[in-house]
């Protein structure tokens, strides 16, 4: 049996299913749930306007955006949670998505992680690699990796 399950969210499909499953478990075994967001940092280079960087103003503008969309995604999670009667401890972090995950798991002694699969795109995996594939290497949690 499991007794904290951490869920991993990225706003997308596979994501939603994941959070489906990982309340579905939660219910079953009377588990705790901890639902994680990960602000990928690194993921958007500097922008440049010909030989100049843009204004620090732009840079904020874009954090700023990131930061409304992570607490937009938690937010929806927490609903979802919440219409299923279960509560939930949200989480909002900044790095690389595999790694704070897993230190995450690691924390609050989660036995499962539940992370969804197929999240991004082909193009993104090439270059950030895959965020399930990462927390399976790297995890000492057993993990259910949920298809889209």
């Amino acid at each position: 049996m499991f007794r904290m399950i951490l869920v991993a969210v990225d706003g997308s499909d596979a994501s939603s299913r994941a959070l489906a499953e990982a309340l579905d478990l939660a219910r079953a075994m009377n588990a705790g749930v901890h639902v994680a967001h990960v602000i990928q940092a690194g993921a958007y280079p500097p922008l440049i306007l010909g030989e100049t960087e843009v204004p620090d103003l732009a840079q904020q503008a874009v954090s700023d955006m990131l930061e409304r969309d992570a607490e937009t995604i938690l937010a929806r999670a927490q609903e979802a949670a919440g219409d299923a009667g279960i509560p939930v401890t949200v989480h909002k972090r900044w790095g690389h998505p595999g790694s704070e995950i897993v230190g995450l798991a690691q924390e609050l002694g989660a036995d499962l992680v539940v992370i969804g699969s197929g999240g991004r795109s082909r193009i993104d995996r090439l270059f950030l690699g895959s965020v399930s594939s990462f927390v399976i290497e790297h995890g000492t949690a057993a993990t259910l990796v949920v298809r889209a």
